[in-house]
């Protein structure tokens, strides 16, 4: 589990008899009782020592963890109590610790606290770091639904690594609804006006991930309220033919390309016909998609990928990436880089909390059943989405685009970009330009590209070695590697095939006689009951 942490946070963790403290940072201490904590007294480096289990104290069965609002604290936790069955069987901190700041407690009883010393903080933990087996991904122990036992060691690893003068990228989210098309006003439970009334009242943005196969078609009045609502509606790209996985199975020669090359020439034909805009991301039907897929989708001019944590482990199981998949803002794998989803739920704040915390877009997924019920779930869900401050809802181009830090320094801003291509706006002051690509091993081996956004004026390649010379105020792009558009051929397409048209036709059918068949099974209901 450590060596994971430090391949997540590029630290290195050694053993060392505890004193010899040359060359290190910070000490980890296990299984610590009350006569092997005096030695803390004078440590000239901060600690994270977790607490023996025979000197913690039962404190009930409370799923409830509340945190302080100590601003040891990220603002995200601050004041925030939240809901977490592991939470129940944890104990509190011995009293014997003294004078502490309480970060997190359980039934008023401490679960993780600090004490200053000479400046130093030491945080004291009453859950041990887990034990990481071969070939399980870290995130195991860092999802919605189990993240308490390494909460605080990543945030204490976090809080030595981070570089303060660094603005992480702002909060992004939006919620995903997989299948619909713009067929008609509604697709099944989903209705197009109402969401987009909604969303605009409880300030939120819905992406519809559109199956290319359904394109054929365009309900033009339909396609309207997507232009006029494009800051609560839009649409990203659903596979292409949305068979059973479709961007998993081990294709021969150019099938694959030739599927995802058909998929960008039905998009490019949508919005040549409806005028709507579709972000160039890909969210495999059902999840499904290896390595290879996302590499061809690079090649392709795809801007990224939105896939569950849990899918592309299961269809990359052995790919040296999954070890620590999903911890940093952002993973580029094969090239392209991917954003995570999980399910849209009543009980998935605690994955939002978590999206945020780790500063990677905040994407709940689900189908328009998800929605029977109204748009209530959204309104809720979206309020504490809101709730962690300044929330940018909008579509996936945009958040592909907008997901980078930035330093600025006198008149050199500093880019580290967390997807290949970005585009932002410079501040008053700024001169110079360095960019970062953290998962460039060879800065010199893949240049960089940039332009003047919004006035079609041609790519420049650059040195990544040297800084862009740029004036204040200016909006630019900047791509990592000569740029690519999505690549459309005519030629070469993949043949036409009459079973995924009857299937998905079906499906289309069921989905949309789903509300029909609920309305006329209630009425039936009511009238055998009167």
């Amino acid at each position: 589990m450590l060596d994971a942490i430090g391949d997540v946070f590029d630290v290195r963790f050694e053993e060392r008899t505890f004193g010899a403290d040359v060359g290190l940072d910070a000490w980890v201490l296990h299984e610590e009782d009350a006569k092997s904590m005096r030695r803390f007294a004078n440590c000239q480096l901060p600690c994270y020592v977790v607490i023996r289990a025979d000197q913690l104290v039962p404190c009930g069965l409370s799923p409830i963890i509340e945190f302080s609002r100590c601003h040891a604290l990220p603002p995200l936790l601050m004041g925030r109590q939240i809901k977490a069955a592991e939470a129940a069987e944890l104990m509190s901190l011995p009293r014997h610790l003294g004078d502490m700041t309480i970060l997190a407690s359980k039934s008023d009883a401490p679960v993780w606290a600090t004490q200053d010393s000479e400046g130093l903080r030491h945080h004291y933990v009453a859950t041990p770091v887990p034990e990481l087996n071969d070939g399980e991904p870290l995130f195991q122990y860092f999802h919605g639904r189990q993240f308490l036992k390494l909460l605080p060691l990543v945030l204490f690893v976090r809080a030595l690594t981070d570089d303060k003068g660094w603005e992480q990228p702002p909060l992004h989210a939006c919620f995903m609804l997989d299948d619909p098309n713009l067929h008609w006003r509604t697709y099944g439970f989903v209705n197009f006006s109402d969401i987009a009334a909604h969303a605009e009242l409880h300030n939120y943005h819905v992406s519809f991930a559109t199956i290319p196969l359904d394109t054929w078609f365009v309900h033009k009045p339909t396609a309207a309220l997507f232009k006029e609502h494009r800051d609560q509606l839009s649409l990203l790209i659903h596979g292409n033919d949305h068979i059973a996985q479709e961007l998993a199975r081990p294709y021969v020669d150019d099938e694959l390309s030739a599927n995802l090359r058909q998929a960008l020439r039905r998009i490019e034909e949508f919005e040549r016909r409806s005028g709507v805009e579709v972000s160039k991301v890909m969210a495999p039907p059902h999840g499904a998609c290896s390595e290879r897929a996302l590499a061809a989708m690079a090649h392709l001019g795809f801007e990224a990928a939105s896939i569950s944590r849990g899918s592309l482990r299961h269809y990359n199981g052995g790919a040296n990436w999954v070890r620590i998949l999903g911890m940093k803002p952002s993973d580029i794998i094969a090239g392209l880089p991917v954003f995570y989803r999980f399910p849209l739920s009543e009980s998935c704040h605690n994955s939002v909390l978590i999206a945020a915390l780790l500063h990677q877009p905040i994407i709940a997924v689900g189908h328009h059943q998800d929605v029977a019920e109204g748009l209530q779930l959204l309104a809720d869900l979206s309020g504490f989405v809101n709730s962690l401050g300044t929330v940018y809802w909008t579509d996936m181009k945009r958040i592909a685009r907008s997901h980078y830090a930035q330093r600025f320094d006198g008149g050199i801003l500093r880019v580290r970009m967390f997807t290949g291509h970005i585009q932002m706006n410079l501040p008053d002051g700024a001169s110079q330009l360095w960019v970062e690509r953290p998962w460039v091993q060879v800065a010199e081996s893949l240049p960089l590209a940039w332009r003047i956004a919004g006035d079609a004026s041609e790519w420049r390649l650059c040195d990544p070695n040297e800084p862009i010379p740029v004036l204040p105020r200016q909006r630019i792009e900047i791509c990592s590697g000569p740029p690519r558009l999505p690549f459309v051929d005519t030629k070469n397409l993949r043949n036409f095939h009459l079973w995924p048209v009857a299937r998905r036709q079906l499906t289309e059918a069921r989905d949309r006689l789903t509300p029909v068949l609920r309305r006329c099974s209630a009425f039936l209901t009511k009238s055998n009951g009167t």
